[in-house]
């Protein structure tokens, strides 16, 4: 979904509400207006009755009456055939030479006597000029709704950006953030209540950010230090043991199986510092490496144990020229455990395939003969074989150096080969 600024969001919704406002009060205006004109002209009309009544009907006489009429464009007198019992006002349209059509007019039709005889008197006014300046000032007000909405929106723009830079510039520091340098962003908030309570809470949140990362830093340089060493003389004083002589068989095989547990405890307490290294950050080095001499070295150290087992190791590295800025050792990491962890989960007389083209890297493996499980795969300790003697953090290595670095890695099952692919995509020609 697309993501929109807040106050293009908040001005699409004023303009969207300023628009149905404006649809609902100009026609309300309008026939407000109409309907009150209409009154007005209507007291007029009954004015204009008062004032014939008074001058002319008195006096009037029945043989005057169309002269009357010829001299009285707007007003006559005919005869009643009943249809007309109090005044009534009407609404018709005549015919009009200066506008060729027909324009509206507001009538008053009224009963009048004149010498005992009984005749309508009618009154007409013509609206048309009325109606056309209430519907000038309707669209008028319409247009100057319209332009005061422009006017608001270019006006909260401006001011958006005025108010809201002191926003934009915690954002930008919180970005730019980086907790290893151990500093706190200095965020101004411009005398804003609430960007002076967001920057007081983000503040508050990288300061604990800040202390957390500084003990976990302190806890895995001593845990390093800490459990090395005892794992050294645990395994120097079994390596004594075994050159002791005299030991019976029994002997020899538990002092063995001591020496690989102490051997697998190891590589587990290597695994585990170096993926708490990289929770925190510490490998910031980097360097441009050249990925195909990179994975030449691997595939060089680990074919001797793929020959052990009878497994073919072969390689096709197309992109000899690719490269990329990343930390040596975490590149060697990443590669060491996909081959091996190709090796240790592979089959006597399997065979394992190494591909690098187009800033991936492949690497295929013969095996189970089933896909592996994928809420498994990369979990911390996530073995599917309770047996296996690896870590079970090899693949949760690869993933967080992924991670880190902004690569992708997957995983699928094919033609009865496991398949590890990894994009690069920071890659640098």
């Amino acid at each position: 979904m697309k993501q929109q600024k807040l106050l293009n969001k908040t001005l699409r919704y004023y303009l969207f509400f300023g628009l149905l406002m404006a649809l609902c009060i100009v026609p309300a205006f309008y026939g407000v207006m109409k309907k009150y004109h209409i009154h007005e002209i209507d007291e007029y009309l009954l004015l204009q009755h008062d004032n014939i009544a008074k001058k002319s009907l008195q006096t009037l006489k029945i043989s005057e009456i169309p002269a009357w009429n010829e001299y009285n464009l707007d007003q006559s007198i005919l005869p009643d055939t009943g249809q007309t019992i109090t005044n009534t006002f009407i609404t018709a349209y005549f015919y009009s030479e200066h506008e060729k059509g027909n324009e509206p007019f507001r009538m008053l039709r009224s009963p009048v006597e004149i010498e005992g005889g009984k005749y309508i008197l009618t009154i007409r006014i013509n609206i048309y000029e009325a109606r056309k300046i209430l519907l000038s000032s309707s669209v008028l007000q319409l247009l100057l709704f319209v332009c005061l909405m422009a006017v608001m929106t270019l006006v909260s723009g401006l001011i958006h950006n005025k108010l809201w830079k002191p926003f934009y510039k915690t954002i930008s520091l919180t970005e730019q953030f980086n907790i290893q340098q151990n500093q706190i962003p200095s965020f101004q908030s411009g005398g804003t209540q609430e960007f002076e309570q967001l920057n007081r809470a983000l503040s508050t949140l990288i300061a604990n950010n800040l202390q957390a990362y500084k003990i976990q830093k302190e806890f895995t340089e001593n845990a390093s230090h800490e459990t090395q060493t005892p794992l050294a003389v645990l395994r120097s004083q079994l390596d004594n043991l075994l050159q002791q002589s005299g030991l019976t068989a029994e002997q020899l095989q538990i002092i063995q199986t001591l020496y690989e547990s102490s051997s697998r405890l190891t590589r587990i307490n290597k695994n585990l510092l170096l993926l708490a290294k990289l929770d925190n950050l510490q490998f910031t080095d980097t360097q441009t490496l050249n990925v195909a001499e990179l994975l030449q070295e691997s595939i060089s150290f680990f074919s001797t144990q793929a020959e052990a087992q009878n497994i073919s190791l072969e390689k096709q590295l197309t992109d000899r020229s690719f490269t990329l800025n990343t930390n040596k050792l975490l590149l060697e990491s990443l590669v060491n455990n996909l081959l091996s962890n190709a090796i240790r989960h592979n089959e006597a007389g399997g065979k394992i395939n190494v591909t690098l083209e187009s800033g991936q890297l492949d690497i295929c493996n013969t095996g189970t003969g089933k896909p592996l499980d994928n809420a498994l795969l990369f979990r911390r300790f996530g073995r599917e074989n309770a047996t296996s003697q690896g870590s079970g953090l090899g693949l949760s290595i690869v993933q967080q150096i992924c991670t880190q670095n902004g690569w992708k890695i997957n995983y699928n099952f094919e033609d009865g080969m496991h398949r590890f692919n990894v994009v690069f995509s920071s890659i640098e020609p």
